[in-house]
């Protein structure tokens, strides 16, 4: 066994969506939920993974025990009302389960791993009701403090026990420090989540993708304000006229400004034919595009984390991003990728251009990844951290 102590650790899923299926088909979405328990259950330590789902089940999978239970019928209708009442993420957040509460006092684990930092309800259900002994830790997914004083002070009751926040960036807990939630002490950097794709050979990948340029560049994030792909495409328009060659793919799960990029694609001449629009993609599919690409680019205003530079990574692909702090922490500098400021399309242009040894620096993405962002690495990262949690205990 790697590590010095064997921890019983349960991770804590406090939010469904009713529209992902069964609690089955919802892991195959969050490999979150399968390929980091596994991990840390490979440094020989036990982990369950506890959450609140449409129906209740039970199931094991690669030694990891499984169990979803739904909210009861009159929560649950409560929570829908509040939602169309007040909308805040989903029905899911007014649906906080005691029997979800009561099940992570009863496992007693050495630590209580909880996937978000704003789920308000359900986290001061675990917060009041956990055995004395374990140490919980939440784990930021977005969000910020409340501003109203009843979600204040249902905030401040659920973080009032929690014994770590873990953010992707340390930029991102000071909001939190600020508004007196959390510790200055408590909070630590790391990442949430990883890919774990380990990529393919170029050319094999290009064969099924279709996709052909030189350099081959990529955008998979939503056609979403937040993501800027307007300033994107005009950053493009600034590289296609120095690389002849360069081809851009746009994959996409929502396509609010699909509209907007079209337009702004059509009114380049020169982008007409080198822009291609493909929607949505198949998860299977994925790790074959990004093996396909030799530039990711993403121009998000802000991020909480960074799954798609994440997967890009893990495939070799080289991330040109805005420089906001998210992405600033999975990069770490710019021998693994390259930087612009948020909104502006010519440092965008020019941060693409300045990338001369394309396989060199691929190489060294990829390196990185293994390193310091795969679920490996997480798991290391968070088995130290329980280490010293358990050790206060």
């Amino acid at each position: 066994m790697e590590d010095e102590r064997r921890l019983r650790i349960l991770f804590v899923s406090p939010y469904f969506d009713e529209r992902a299926g069964t609690p089955a088909d919802a892991l195959d979405r969050f490999p979150i939920l399968t390929e980091l328990p596994r991990q840390l259950h490979e440094r020989g330590h036990q982990v369950r993974v506890l959450g609140l789902g449409a129906q209740n089940a039970r199931f094991e999978r690669d030694g990891i025990h499984y169990r979803w239970i739904a909210a009861a019928p009159p929560i649950r209708l409560a929570g829908r009302i509040l939602h169309r009442w007040k909308p805040h993420y989903g029905p899911a957040y007014y649906q906080p389960s005691l029997a979800l509460a009561r099940a992570v006092r009863a496992l007693r684990p050495d630590i209580v791993h909880v996937f978000g930092l704003t789920l308000d309800p359900q986290l001061a259900l675990i917060r009041l009701l956990a055995y004395r002994r374990s140490r919980i830790v939440a784990h930021y997914h977005g969000g910020a403090p409340a501003q109203g004083p009843l979600r204040r002070r249902l905030q401040a009751l659920a973080l009032g026990r929690v014994d770590a926040a873990y953010f992707t960036s340390r930029v991102q807990a000071q909001p939190w420090i600020d508004a007196g939630l959390l510790n200055e002490d408590g909070d630590h950097q790391v990442l949430e989540t990883s890919s774990p794709f380990t990529g393919m050979d170029r050319d094999a990948a290009r064969e099924l993708t279709g996709m052909r340029g030189d350099p081959v560049y990529l955008s998979a994030g939503r056609l979403h304000p937040i993501k800027d792909p307007l300033a994107m495409l005009r950053g493009f328009a600034h590289i296609a006229r120095a690389q002849p060659e360069a081809r851009l793919y746009l994959y996409y799960l929502t396509d609010e400004l699909l509209h907007d990029s079209r337009a702004l694609v059509h009114s380049f001449p020169h982008l007409r034919e080198r822009v291609e629009f493909r929607g949505r993609a198949r998860p299977d599919e994925m790790q074959a595009i990004y093996s396909s690409a030799d530039i990711l680019l993403q121009a998000s205003l802000r991020e909480w984390s960074g799954l798609a530079i994440l997967e890009a990574m893990s495939c070799g692909c080289i991330p040109v991003v805005s420089d906001i702090p998210a992405f600033r922490a999975i990069l770490g500098d710019e021998r693994h990728g390259r930087f612009f400021e948020p909104g502006d399309a010519a440092g965008l242009a020019a941060a693409a251009l300045s990338i001369e040894e394309r396989e060199a620096l691929s190489t060294a993405v990829k390196r990185h990844f293994e390193d310091q962002l795969s679920f490996a690495a997480i798991a290391r990262d968070l088995a130290r951290n329980y280490r010293s949690l358990v050790a206060l205990a």
